[in-house]
């Protein structure tokens, strides 16, 4: 009978085993504390999806401005271009074409 384990062992032991549990569910419940509901998390990403979206669009925006503004820079250049032709170069050629026309009489 050596071998066998006292009742109060039995107690000291169970009892242990009993802190040992409760030590080991309290951490696992402060870990718990811890983790994020799937509810919320799946929140988060629609929050986060949504924010892209509207980077999406305001970067379209953007875009499109800036090939707005092109487009205008490319008239202006091209208003430029017949101002300087009609302003510089149009009286060369009509005073040229007079001279011209005034040497052979």
């Amino acid at each position: 009978m050596p071998d066998e384990p006292t009742p109060w062992e039995l107690h000291r032991s169970m009892e242990a085993l009993r802190r040992s549990l409760e030590s080991g569910f309290a951490s696992l419940n402060s870990r718990l504390d811890r983790v994020v509901s799937s509810e919320l998390f799946a929140a988060y990403q629609q929050a986060v999806q949504r924010q892209f979206d509207d980077h999406e669009r305001k970067i379209t925006a953007i875009e499109a401005d800036r090939e707005a503004d092109k487009k205008e820079r490319d008239n202006y250049k091209r208003l430029i271009g017949l101002a300087v032709f009609t302003s510089i170069i149009a009286p060369l050629v009509i005073l040229l074409f007079q001279l011209w026309l005034n040497k052979g009489t």
